[in-house]
């Protein structure tokens, strides 16, 4: 192993360290751990914790003493939920810029802050939804959406005081943070280890009746559930609806009714069947991850073109361009790059003539739904590669399609 540049803890921070372990382990069992499995990082004049990506936690002791082991145990278990919940990554998926970190991290923060003042944890000056103008129990990415588009309006003082939780939380790097050179570290393979035992405990202690933050809750159910290939869930998702489309049997009276023989007094319209109208709404915002949109266009192509069904397609990113009639989703011209809401595109689908029986809207999810879908039509939402809560009401069904290398 090489020799490391990471400060060691004297005897008297060692202990103070230690105590604030077994507390914060106490606190949420469920994480103990990953609150073991964290590299203390002495660095004094940080003022606060911080946690880098690879789950390097720098410890401003001076401050740890004057908050006192309970609360700097809370705070240890904040920047617990940054690594485990998979923070650094999920900025990625949904796009964080430079410019949008603090905005990222008070996202961040104020979905962990919700769970742990909710449990009790003594947390010192927490940033909170409601402090931020938003609801409680959201998920990371919503509150990033919605500090988005609320940034002009948040004060200079918010602004500056936004927190820096280091890279770990998807966050700036911190200069007090060493390099991806420097050991220890937990590598990639060892931090899956740990969040699947932490996704265990935090799914065991749920059945026992035990509390669990609802955010982790919530996470843990996502990592555990069966991978199955998205392909597959679109291909059943998308079926449904587009049979029931089909089997549907239209009067005609260019055709006539078999049963007229036997009722010559009577003319009755025969029945055709028509290939179902479907709208596919394609979000062009810039959030959205290139390479999973193509391979979520091929595969929705590849359904429609099996099924016949004529294929209108509406670009939307918070404006819906003009509709476009194609034989192949290969055919048309996406524009866009701005805001998101995929409710003008559901809207610009759903007035259609003739009007679609089946609308299916791929997008990050980054964006408010309908409360149901529209009339006579069914909305099936494509949630690419994100970790936002998927829409649901009347007519509505859901997929999430991520990357499963």
């Amino acid at each position: 192993m090489r020799a490391t540049r990471a400060p060691h803890l004297v005897q008297a921070d060692a202990a103070f360290v230690a105590a604030t372990r077994l507390r914060a382990a106490r606190l949420e069992p469920y994480l103990a751990s990953a609150i073991f499995a964290l590299i203390p990082v002495p660095t004094p004049g940080l003022g606060t914790f911080a946690v880098d990506r690879h789950w390097r936690l720098y410890l401003d002791l001076d401050q740890a003493r004057s908050w006192g082991v309970e609360a700097s145990a809370a705070v240890m278990l904040h920047e617990a939920h940054h690594v485990v919940r998979e923070h650094a990554r999920r900025a990625v998926s949904v796009g964080v810029t430079e410019e949008q970190f603090r905005l990222w991290n008070l996202a961040t923060d104020a979905a962990i802050n919700d769970d742990l003042v909710a449990d009790g944890m003594p947390l010192p000056h927490p940033v909170l939804p409601s402090t931020l103008g938003l609801n409680s129990r959201g998920t990371e990415e919503s509150y990033f959406a919605a500090l988005k588009a609320e940034a002009a309006f948040l004060t200079s003082e918010q602004q500056a005081d936004a927190p820096q939780c280091g890279s770990g939380s998807g966050g700036a790097r911190l200069a007090q943070e060493l390099t991806q050179d420097d050991v220890p570290v937990v590598d990639g393979l060892d931090a899956d280890a740990v969040r699947r035992d932490v996704a265990h405990a935090v799914v065991e202690a749920t059945k026992n009746g035990d509390q669990v933050s609802p955010g982790l809750a919530r996470w843990a159910q996502t990592l555990l559930q069966p991978q199955v290939p998205w392909q597959r869930i679109l291909r059943s998702v998308l079926g449904r609806p587009l049979h029931a489309a089909a089997a549907i049997a239209e009067p005609t009276w260019q055709r006539p009714d078999r049963r007229n023989d036997a009722h010559p007094d009577i003319l009755r319209p025969g029945a055709r069947r028509t290939l179902p109208e479907v709208a596919v709404v394609i979000d062009t915002s810039a959030s959205m991850s290139q390479s999973l949109l193509n391979a979520a266009i091929t595969e929705v192509d590849s359904i429609l073109r099996r099924s016949g069904a004529n294929l209108t397609v509406v670009v939307c990113d918070a404006v819906a361009a003009r509709p476009q009639r194609v034989s192949h989703i290969g055919q048309l011209r996406l524009a866009g790059g701005g805001g998101t809401d995929m409710r003008v595109g559901i809207a610009a689908a759903a007035a259609l003539r003739p009007a679609p029986r089946l609308i299916a809207v791929l997008t990050d999810g980054l964006t408010q739904w309908p409360a149901a879908a529209p009339s006579g039509a069914s909305l099936v939402a494509v949630v690419i590669d994100s970790a936002v809560q998927l829409p649901s009401g009347p007519g509505i069904t859901s997929v999430r399609i991520q990357d499963q290398k």
